[in-house]
């Protein structure tokens, strides 16, 4: 498996490898870049993200596997249960959602979030006592007005994505808040080790159920592999280069990636024309850039890079294949 500590090349420097390639080879134009084409796919594909920790291996189930970490963790930043992160944890959100709701003077939310939630307030008496006054006869309104009072004093505020959500009842409510900071972040909600979701800890969205979370999260990472699976559709679209007679298959191992290739509603596809002096090969992923992911991870010259790296290695390799063959005669 190559490494993506490659030196990126152009365009330009790629076709003047693919013709030294066919040249020295032996190979003719049209085979050598049918072959580099299906090679391009394949590191395609490998240098697009997920890749595995620590970089690398984007065909391992170990890439599969931090995609999946990633969605975990994205999600965990917009999304929390109603006993998500410790006791502390649980009790500041509250008291912050609560005190928005008392300062943006909204008590029926006021009250249904506060009893969805009043087992975490144990640890504090004094909001126990007001949330209590509902329920023992001093009557909603005393006990919102002595809240909201108490919010006033220490100048509570939260963002007003939040301010006025209940708590999220199912998969359909997180997908419809998630979703919107998805987009706005390009689909990155964690940068260079920084949260840019734009949802502080305090402030993320809860839901009523942790199961509705996970059924989300595992929805979200069924997907894990479909943006690379483009160009498994692209490989499969390409024909074979012909090596001494002999149809080859090249990039197999983007083939034998289940993960990747249980996607199929990705489109791949080639257009390629040829003469006796040149060969155009025109490969295309539908997604393989979607919110720019490939431009970020840089895969276009990182691709052509690695196959100007690979031309002379795989001519080395076949140049002792003729040797040894020579040998074995004599």
């Amino acid at each position: 498996m190559v490494k993506a500590s490659i030196e990126p090349k152009s365009l330009e420097q790629f076709l003047a490898a693919i013709q030294k390639y066919a040249s020295r080879s032996k190979q003719t134009l049209k085979d050598a870049t049918l072959e580099q084409a299906a090679m391009a796919c394949r590191d395609a594909a490998a240098f697009t993200p997920p890749l595995a920790k620590g970089g690398g291996k984007g065909l391992d189930v170990a890439a599969k596997k931090a995609g999946e970490q990633a969605i975990d963790r994205d999600v965990g930043k917009v999304v929390t249960s109603l006993t998500g992160g410790t006791k502390k944890t649980q009790q500041a959100r509250l008291i912050k959602r609560l005190g928005s709701l008392s300062l943006s003077d909204n008590p029926a939310l006021f009250w249904k979030v506060a009893a969805k939630g009043s087992s975490v307030l144990n640890g504090n008496p004094f909001l126990a006592k007001i949330l209590s006054d509902r329920y023992n006869g001093f009557g909603t309104v005393w006990g919102f007005k002595k809240l909201r009072n108490y919010f006033n004093r220490i100048g509570t505020k939260v963002s007003n994505e939040t301010a006025n959500q209940a708590y999220l009842q199912n998969v359909s409510e997180i997908d419809a808040v998630y979703k919107p900071i998805y987009s706005r972040t390009g689909g990155r909600l964690w940068k260079n080790g920084r949260n840019v979701s734009g949802i502080d800890w305090m402030f993320k969205y809860v839901a009523e159920n942790k199961g509705d979370i996970d059924t989300y999260v595992a929805q979200r990472q069924e997907r894990v592999g479909a943006i690379k699976s483009g160009w498994a559709a692209a490989l499969r679209s390409l024909p074979k280069p012909v090596i001494n007679g002999v149809p080859k298959d090249f990039g197999v191992d983007l083939l034998k990636a289940a993960w990747i290739t249980r996607h199929n509603s990705v489109t791949g596809n080639n257009s390629s024309s040829f003469t006796d002096k040149s060969a155009d090969v025109s490969i295309t992923n539908t997604l393989g850039n979607i919110n720019g992911i490939a431009d970020q991870a840089g895969v276009l010259g990182l691709v052509y890079g690695n196959r100007v790296k690979q031309m002379p290695k795989r001519l080395r390799f076949l140049l002792q294949e003729d040797i040894n063959k020579f040998n074995n005669k004599g």
